[in-house]
Order: structure tokens, then sequence, then C-alpha cells
């Protein structure tokens, strides 16, 4: 009875978490929004990290750390003779030792200053060891005990911005450390994971040993980690094709009767995982160290670099932290407004895992709800506003960042239409930005480039611009031939009027379809399309490649010819006038926040007087169509 109620139990809280969180990164969306914030110091910008060695004493017990952090760097811009670090002011600093010699500190509000003697020249290394011990309040060290398996647990979770929260570092996104060592000293009934390869077990007096990992691939300062808890190791190997070695695939899992028998098949899916994304992404980028998991009560997932943390086993979580091995750690967002680059991506691995692991009617489904929960709200831009930088459940925004950030990969696959082109470009992008950063811009015009197709006005609408278009025909069929007006409704009108994104008709009589891809310039513009068969339903965008609603289909007597509107001179710091070929029922002149702006507009609406308009961008509607415009001095 008791294994009964303990299996029950297990499967309650394992199922109470996945459904919560839909298998995403729990933890970015929780307990981080306790940030202190903490504008960058511009001393930090005098130096470049090449190096992190922490060296600590810690338990599963409680979050208490003792022990010293090592950083190798080299001076920059200016000869430094003040040197700032970050770390958490909960914490307490013993000393600072610099090339060897004890310096004075100050350390307050989260910063050491250590003050040199003599500046140290731009373009020489220095070394710095910083002693420190104590219990930290920060969030980016936690405490905790497995609900279903009873093991306690210590484990770090530094992104977005709380690495300092248990080492003194620099947190740069754009400072990769060239290389790290992490070596924790615990009590020997217990196991500490990190990044890279454990080059030693070291037997200490006192019953402690200590765990010494290492990596030599750059790394940013949040993906340094370690968790600590009565673990068993268990051990995979992936195969990658046309790789003449095997990949180490090490397991951190709690050492507990039923854990790996109740999650050994979900386990097992990494090896055929690294295969796939080493294949459609490029070789696992960390292939001559390891990948690996540690468990720990996140509630989700941390992509920690080779070394992920999470909770608990089922295929779209471990999938999503594995894609973050290329998009995210590989290659890492330059600015926290462009992390897009590691979840969207993220997310997108886990349709591609479905497509290619799974059925693709188990891939469509999940993306048909991905683009239900992205229009559950008419708006909110992919692109984190500078403004929202600090705020970590802006960031880490599940509809915004991880669904509608992979929701628009899937849209510009299709608008490649080859899928030899898209995964080159994504394994081109990845080997150009190999151990770097980079932002959504660079992808962007990477992916033009790579293409010869323009995705700049793609994102405008898409990634900088917010909601979602609402799609409408009306059309008639004349012999072989329908022609339909094609009209759309924005979700967010006064932000992005229009979507210029081609879409799929497809026409069917219940036997037989035809597809066209159409590619609307404005709105109600007509179409002619052969169809060899007499229509009796359309769909819009069958293979839900385009987030969008559909408004009505009707079929009609006749459809009114195409609606052809230009307005010059665009800019203009006078007059606007107003060329069309229909009838003009109305406009209005809206500025950028979509509030009317008082105009002189003449009595034909072919001319509108906007001397009087500050100077900047505006929307005119024009009957039911938007058109921009700008005013100029």
């Amino acid at each position: 009875m008791k294994n009964i109620c303990f299996l029950f139990f297990v499967f309650v809280t394992f199922y109470m978490n996945a459904q919560l969180w839909q298998h995403v990164d729990q933890e970015k969306s929780l307990y981080r929004s306790s940030l202190t914030n903490h504008q960058k110091n511009p001393l930090l910008d005098n130096y470049d990290v090449c190096f992190y060695f922490i060296d600590l004493e810690a338990t599963n017990l409680n979050k208490t750390i003792s022990g010293k952090t090592t950083i190798k760097a080299k001076v920059v811009n200016q000869p430094l003779s003040e040197l700032v670090l970050q770390l958490h002011s909960s914490l307490i600093v013993d000393s600072v030792i610099i090339d060897g010699l004890q310096v004075p500190f100050t350390f307050s509000n989260h910063e050491i200053h250590a003050t040199l003697s003599q500046p140290i020249p731009i373009n020489q290394y220095f070394t710095t060891t910083v002693y420190y011990k104590g219990t930290s309040s920060g969030t980016g060290i936690k405490n905790g005990q497995s609900p279903s398996w009873q093991k306690k647990v210590t484990w770090t979770l530094s992104e977005s911005y709380h690495a300092m929260d248990w080492f003194p570092c620099k947190q740069d996104l754009n400072d990769k450390a060239d290389s790290a060592y992490v070596f924790i000293t615990c009590t020997n009934n217990l196991k500490a994971g990190s990044n890279g390869l454990l080059t030693n077990i070291v037997t200490l007096p006192g019953n402690k040993v200590r765990y010494e990992w290492k990596t030599h691939y750059p790394i940013a300062y949040y993906l340094i980690s370690f968790t600590i808890s009565e673990y068993q190791e268990y051990i995979q190997y992936a195969k990658p094709q046309g790789y003449n070695d095997s990949i180490f695939i090490q397991h951190y899992i709690y050492d507990t009767p039923g854990y790996l028998p109740y999650f050994q098949n979900q386990i097992n899916n990494t090896k055929p995982f690294v295969e796939l994304l080493s294949d459609l992404y490029g070789l696992y980028p960390f292939h001559q160290e390891k990948y690996g998991h540690c468990t720990a009560p996140i509630g989700g997932g941390m992509e920690h670099q080779t070394m992920t943390t999470l909770s608990y086993f089922d295929f779209e979580l471990v999938i999503h932290e594995l894609g973050h091995q290329w998009f995210g750690n590989y290659v890492t967002c330059a600015t926290w407004q462009d992390i897009w680059i590691n979840e969207g991506f993220a997310t997108y691995t886990y349709y591609l895992g479905a497509q290619y692991l799974l059925t693709q009617t188990e891939a469509d489904q999940w993306m048909n709800t991905n683009h239900t929960d992205i229009m559950s709200l008419p708006d909110g831009s992919i692109y984190v506003p500078f403004a929202s930088i600090y705020d970590e459940q802006r960031i880490f925004d599940y509809r915004l960042t991880y669904q509608k950030g992979a929701a628009i990969i899937h849209t510009m696959r299709y608008i490649i239409n080859n899928d030899t082109v898209f995964f080159g470009l994504l394994q081109s992008f990845l080997q150009q930005f190999a151990f770097s950063t980079a932002t959504a811009d660079d992808f962007k015009n990477f992916a033009s480039a790579y293409t010869g197709i323009d995705f700049q006005q793609f994102f405008d609408e898409w990634f900088y611009g917010e909601g979602f278009p609402t799609y409408s025909i009306y059309w008639n069929q004349q012999n072989d031939s329908v022609e339909f007006t094609f009209t759309q409704q924005t979700s967010a009108p006064s932000i992005t009027p229009f979507f210029h994104n081609p879409v799929d008709i497809k026409f069917s009589n219940g036997t037989q379809s035809i597809t066209h891809c159409i590619t609307p310039q404005l709105n109600n513009q007509t179409f002619r399309v052969y169809v060899p068969f007499a229509v009796q339903s359309i769909s819009i965008d069958p293979q839900n490649y385009i987030v969008n609603k559909v408004g009505s289909i009707t079929s009609v007597s006749n459809v009114q010819p195409i609606s052809i509107i230009s307005l010059y001179p665009n800019p203009t710091n006078d007059k606007l006038y107003i060329q069309s070929n229909r009838a003009i029922d109305h406009a209005c002149i809206y500025d950028v926040l979509g509030n009317p702006m008082p105009t002189n507009i003449n009595s034909e609406c072919s001319c509108i007087d906007v001397s009087s308009l500050p100077l900047g961008v505006y929307f005119l509607k024009i009957n039911y169509e938007t058109h921009k415009f700008i005013k100029t001095q």
C-alpha cells in the first residue's frame, strides 16, 4: 500500500508541474522577480573576463557557502586603478587578492570595489581572488526538497541577473569567459554536478569530497552552475551521423529506488535528441566534453551549459533545454531584449522533435495550440522593450518570448519554402556567431543575406510589431477562374496596421483541392487564380504557418476591383495628397498610440493639411485601410 500511494503521489506531482508550466523554464518566471534593479557600473567595462575558478564548500541542506573565486581578466579601454566585481551584499567578503597582493576594498550595494596601488596597463592580464562566505539571500542559489522523491537539493540558477548571488563576477552577456572551473566540496554521501568534465574526485578529511569540474568552452556568466544532492549517475552515449566519435551523456538523478525505472524511457530520449539536433543544427557544440542533467525541484528546467538542471524528464522539457545548448549557450542573446535568440529557437526545437521523432499530427496540434495561446491577447512584441530589461516577468513572458518567438520561426520556414535552405541557414548562423552573442537583427540580416529574401519588413511587423491579422475573403468563380478580395484586420492596428507576409489559400470541392500562395501588399486587394473545378470551400493558411484568425469567407456575385491608394509626398512637411481608384468615404489620422489627430481634410478627401502636426510617424485610415506617413520639418 505504501508503494502504491507513493507512486500515485509521484504521478500527481509530475502531472501538476507539467500542466502548470507546459514544460517550459518555470524558474525563469517564478522566483527571479526579486532582483534588485542594479544598473551596470561603467567601471565593469574596463576589463574582459577570461577565466572563472569557483572553489566552494556547500551542502544540500542549506544555502550556506564558503570558499573563493579566482578571476583572470584583461584590462581594456583604460588603465585599471579600481576593480569592480558584482556580488550579493548578503554574503561576507573576507579579502581580495590581486596578482598575489591583498588590496583594500569596500563592499556595498552588491559591488566589491578594490583599489590598486598601481594602475594595471591596458592589454595586461591580471588575476584576482575573492575569499567569501555566508548564506545568500539572493535567488540565484536555492535549497529545497523534491516533493516526490524526498531528496534535499542545493542548486544555482543565475539567469538573468543572479550569478552574483553566489559568486563574484561580471554580469555582462557579451563578456563570455574562455573557460571555467567549478570545484565543490561536500560530504561524501553527496554528488555535485556542474559544467564541463568531471576531472577529479578528491577524498578529503572529515568524510568530505571535492568534485572538480572543468569546461574549456566559452561560457556566459549565467550558465555557470552547480547542484548538490544524493545522486546516482546514469550514463549514455550519442553517436551523431557523420561524427567519428561518440558524445558522452552524464545524468545525475536522485539516488532513490523507483526514480530511474519511472523516468528511464524519458531519460533515454536524450540520446536520439542529441543525434537529431546534431543533424538539424550542426554537431553538438560541446561534443568534446559532455551533455547531461542534474535533477532539482525547480519546477521546470534551466539550460546550464553542458549540464541542464531540471525537475523531471519528459519529451518537451528535455528537448527544449537541449535546444538551448545551440541557441542560448553556443550562441547567446547579446541583450536581454533579444532573448528570442535563446527562447524562441529552443521552443521551436520541440516542434522539430515532434515532427521528426513523433508524428506530424502531434507537431501540428502543438503549433495550433501555440497559435491559440498567442492570440489570447491582442498585442505585445517579441522584442523586449528597453524599459523592461530588468523585468524578468517580461523577459520570460511565455506567450511572447516563447510561443510567438517559436511561431515566427515557423513562418520564416514557410516563407523560405525549402528545408535544405532553412536548416542550412540555422547551421550557418550558428557557425558565424559560434561561442559569441547575437541580436535578433543579426539573425534577420544573416537570414536575408543567406536566403536572398529581405526579412526587414517581416521583422518590423512580426518581431518588433505587435498583434496578428484576421483574414477574410469575398470570392466569386467564373469558369476555371476564382476572383477574390483578400482583407485583413489587425489586433493592434495603431502599432502594426498591416502584415505583408505570404498566405496560402486552399480551394476544394470535397475530392479535389488546389492551393495558391498570395502576398498581399494592401488591404482589400483582389486576386484572380486558376481553379479547374467548382469550388465548394476555401480555407486560409490551411497548414497553420501564420498566427492568424479567420473572419469570414463569403461567396458574392462579383468582386470589387482592387483598391489602389497612394500618398505623396511621403515624408511631407505641409500637404499630403491622396490618390485612389475608388471613392473615399472617410479619412482620419492617428498617431502611433492610436490617438486621432485634428487635421484639415478637404471635401474630396484628396488633400490633407498636416503642417500643424508635430514631427513623427502617423497612420492615415482611408475607408478600411491604414497607410503610414512621416511628418517632417
